[in-house]
């Protein structure tokens, strides 16, 4: 088994494939090897879709952080199981496709308001990297819209509001906020069955649909990954210069060391700070680097705000046609917003809601469906609240390993009084809306902080007493591990990362090439 390649990458989700893709457009015979810790789960299955459809059963569900394997330490739940997939692929198996740009005040949180952290580079930098992700990801958006400065319109059309839309668009523009469409990863052509978290055509873009690409092209032939394999150690030649990674193959137990002249981490907030911690060697004993403590601090998440309303009768027989959102507003994700909490407003993607297989199951007649699509239904508005990165807010490593050999965790996450009312604040917004609407108001909640968002525990920096890597995602104190991951952005911003981490990754697709004298990557989308 081959053991030494120009290039390791560590998690196989669409930060490490972008890269890897890059590596390969530039020299198609480049040795590249992937390691992925999780199995992999087959996509475009048709039985796995039917058992989605009938019976909600995920064909990755099993890969999800389980209860009691890691834990929440803080004032604040920090909601970990069901969050990620660790699986070929990664959460992109499951995700929704919503692709947003960070905007310009994003990039300089600190600056503006003295809280969390700055970028070390302005969204201007960021901003054609953008447009090659919208590319590579087909991202479906309404160009007109003004939200934040853009060189190109989006390379697909938006998705159109819906008919369930109109009453809360209606609301929105009584209230002096802004309605916008969802911008949405559409892979191929979309037959808007509803069932997104498992697409039975491969419609919303998934990394496995890359993976397997570069995989099955014969040009590639230095091209290997192994799933199953869960990175255990960095290892190091010197302090400054990293030699690979060694690795448990967990059908086997076996361990094995890789060599490489470039390490990439691509493995998520979570995992990559656990790497980097249990990676000991006599040059870094507190973990590579982590010689300032930094390594696993500044968690930042998305809380999610709910107001949900009910109406007694739904003569429309409305209901949600699509797996996610098509009305979305960044009305309050604006710069005079940014000190106490930005919000990313959005309609509830499943409502409104009529479960009527379930009742065909439960053996109810036509009358009787027909009387509980009727009413009363149920409407939702929500929003991910900004929410910045503390020191003491941080994942550190707990005894044992996980099913996948992966190293658990415990998240301290704390959120202080003025973040609990600047959370109040916010639902108030959201209350109007579904009061304008003129539904009662049955729920509102500032929910648990989740880790579908997580980023920042290895965050950017200028230098290494701000952050653990630098603008080039490069370790501090190292010439060759780079941080490819949610984890070194300095701000999570008030929507979606998935975007932005793919234009990071195209931007270091670009900078790794630039080290090596090759070309760099120009054409988004999977036929390059």
């Amino acid at each position: 088994m081959r053991s030494e390649f120009d290039t390791v990458i560590v998690g196989s989700g669409v930060a490490g494939i972008t890269v890897a893709k890059q590596l390969l457009e530039r020299n198609r015979s480049a040795s590249i090897l992937m390691l992925e810790a999780g199995p992999e789960v087959e996509a475009k299955n048709r039985r796995y879709w039917w058992d989605y459809v009938v019976n909600d059963r995920k064909p990755y569900a099993f890969t999800y952080d389980q209860p009691g394997e890691n834990r929440s330490i803080g004032n604040t739940n920090y909601l970990i199981e069901g969050t990620r997939v660790n699986a070929y692929g990664g959460s992109t198996m499951h995700w929704g496709g919503w692709c947003l740009r960070y905007k310009p005040e994003d990039f300089e949180l600190y600056s503006r308001t003295g809280e969390g952290g700055d970028w070390p580079f302005s969204y201007d930098h960021l901003e054609p990297y953008y447009c090659l992700a919208e590319e590579y990801l087909s991202v479906c958006g309404d160009a007109s819209e003004d939200w934040m400065p853009r060189s190109k319109p989006y390379p697909r059309p938006p998705f159109y509001w819906t008919a369930a839309d109109q009453e809360m668009i209606d609301a929105f523009e009584e209230l002096g906020i802004k309605p916008g469409k969802m911008p949405i990863a559409r892979y191929r052509k979309c037959m808007t069955t509803g069932t997104c978290k498992y697409c039975p055509i491969g419609a919303r873009f998934n990394a496995q649909y890359i993976n397997d690409e570069l995989r099955a092209d014969s040009r590639h032939s230095g091209f290997e990954i192994r799933c199953n394999s869960a990175a255990s150690q960095i290892l190091t030649r010197s302090k400054q210069s990293i030699s690979g990674v060694r690795y448990v193959d967990a059908k086997t137990g076996d361990e094995h060391e890789v060599f490489a002249q470039t390490v990439v981490l691509a493995s998520g907030a979570y995992e990559v700070p656990k790497l980097l911690l249990v990676s000991t060697p006599a040059e870094w004993p507190n973990g590579i680097g982590n010689d300032l403590d930094l390594v696993g601090r500044y968690v930042v998440s998305h809380s999610m705000l709910k107001v949900r309303g009910e109406s007694v009768r739904n003569d429309e027989h409305w209901f949600q046609e699509y797996d996610f959102p098509t009305l979305m507003s960044r009305s309050y994700d604006t710069p005079e917003m940014q000190k106490d909490g930005k919000i990313f407003i959005f309609k509830n993607r499943a409502l409104p809601n009529i479960d009527i297989a379930g009742l065909m199951i439960q053996g109810l007649s036509r009358s009787e469906i027909e009387a509980a699509v009727g009413g009363p239904r149920l409407q939702e508005v929500q929003a991910f609240l900004e929410e910045k990165g503390r020191y003491e807010n941080r994942l550190t490593l707990a005894p044992g390993r996980n099913r996948f050999g992966l190293p658990r965790m415990k998240i301290d996450f704390n959120r202080t009084p003025a973040g609990r009312a600047a959370g109040q604040d916010r639902l108030n917004l959201l209350e109007k809306v579904i009061e304008c609407m003129g539904y009662k108001v049955v729920y509102k909640a500032l929910e648990d902080p989740g880790g579908h968002h997580t980023t920042g525990t290895c965050r950017m920096g200028v230098s290494p007493e701000i952050g653990v890597t630098d603008g080039d995602m490069k370790v501090h104190g190292t010439d060759n591990l780079y941080v490819c991951s949610n984890a070194a952005f300095p701000t999570g911003s008030a929507v979606n990362p998935t975007l932005t981490l793919a234009a990071m990754a195209l931007r270091l697709g670009n900078h790794l090439a630039s080290r090596s004298g090759g070309a760099t990557f120009t054409q988004g989308g999977s036929d390059a």
